[in-house]
């Protein structure tokens, strides 16, 4: 209970500020008595949306042989238009701002119908090889529909999810390129980060400057980063030559960052800059010792808190604005 919110919440009542029910209302939640389990319902969807989902794998997996292509087939689209089809019906207008949706499962119906669609895709190219050896479109197909259907129904979990499979996908596509899965060239691997991540960002930029669904843009500028700047931590811990090129192109990344972040008021942005600047430096902590592993650890713990400190300060100095 908060004391404070209590009185100026009786005295709005007694200075006619708020009406009774307002009052009673507002009360309740000062005095807690009125919780928001919100956050527990969601959370108790999502799981069981993955749940679920998991089930069907194993479902699958377990009694392939008795079905049959053709029944797990049929039945996993079914499932997936069954919820695609309340989410149509069910779903608001489309809006280029923000639509909140008509209930709390309405989001996770629609990751669970989108889910089942990818996972039927999935099973017919497995099982009818429709794609052939450029089996790797099938994520660029899966990508574009989450695309889609974030934007339709206004889903920034469905985007999330949408802007991971596209980066699958180009990581797919550059291993397929070397004959096999899992043995693509780093360098290639890094590029293609690096250009995906600055078109996730640019979009970010895009979507508040044009109102396309501004508040898409958290989930774009999240993603873009983290391809970004795992790419510069990428080449400065592992490039062949050049480390020294990539750890001053990373710190120079991260530097902007935390400064246009902290601008901006982004705490989210700033905290991966700063844990990028820190993945970087490690190398340079540990080289000059050689096996010495003490001194380069201690360093290492000494940074970390240093960098958990500036980000809780950024934070906080970013929130009192």
């Amino acid at each position: 209970m908060n004391p404070d919110v209590v009185a100026a919440v009786e005295r709005l009542s007694a200075a006619n500020v708020l009406s009774p029910g307002q009052a009673a209302l507002l009360g309740r939640v000062a005095r807690r008595g009125l919780v928001s389990v919100r956050l527990e319902i969601r959370m108790l969807l999502y799981a069981g949306v993955l749940l679920l989902t998991s089930g069907i794998g194993l479902l699958v997996v377990e009694h392939h042989q008795d079905l049959g292509p053709w029944v797990i087939t049929g039945s996993i689209g079914i499932a997936a238009a069954a919820c695609l089809a309340w989410v149509a019906r069910a779903a608001p207008a489309f809006s280029w701002s923000e639509v909140s949706p008509p209930t709390v499962a309405f989001d996770y119906v629609l990751l669970l119908g989108l889910l089942l669609l990818a996972s039927g895709l999935a099973y017919v190219e497995a099982q009818f090889t429709v794609l052939g050896p450029r089996w790797g479109h099938h994520l660029l197909v899966v990508g574009v529909v989450y695309l889609l259907a974030a934007y339709r129904w206004d889903s920034r979990t469905v985007l999330g999810l949408g802007l991971t499979t596209l980066a699958a996908w180009r990581g797919v596509s550059v291993s397929l390129t070397s004959g096999s899965l899992g043995t693509g060239d780093p360098g290639e691997l890094r590029a293609s980060a690096l250009a995906l991540g600055a078109l996730y960002v640019a979009l970010a930029a895009l979507v508040v400057r044009r109102q396309w669904k501004a508040h898409f843009e958290p989930v774009y500028g999240v993603a873009g980063l983290l391809l970004l700047l795992g790419a510069l931590v990428s080449g400065a811990l592992d490039a062949p030559s050049g480390r020294g090129a990539w750890l001053l192109a990373l710190l120079a990344a991260t530097a902007f960052v935390m400064w246009a972040s902290f601008r901006l008021g982004r705490s989210v942005y700033f905290a991966l800059g700063v844990l990028a600047a820190y993945g970087g430096l490690l190398r340079t902590l540990f080289v000059p010792f050689g096996r010495v592993r003490s001194v380069p650890l201690l360093l290492a713990a000494i940074l970390a808190l240093g960098a958990l400190a500036l980000i809780f300060a950024a934070h906080r100095r970013m929130s009192e604005r």
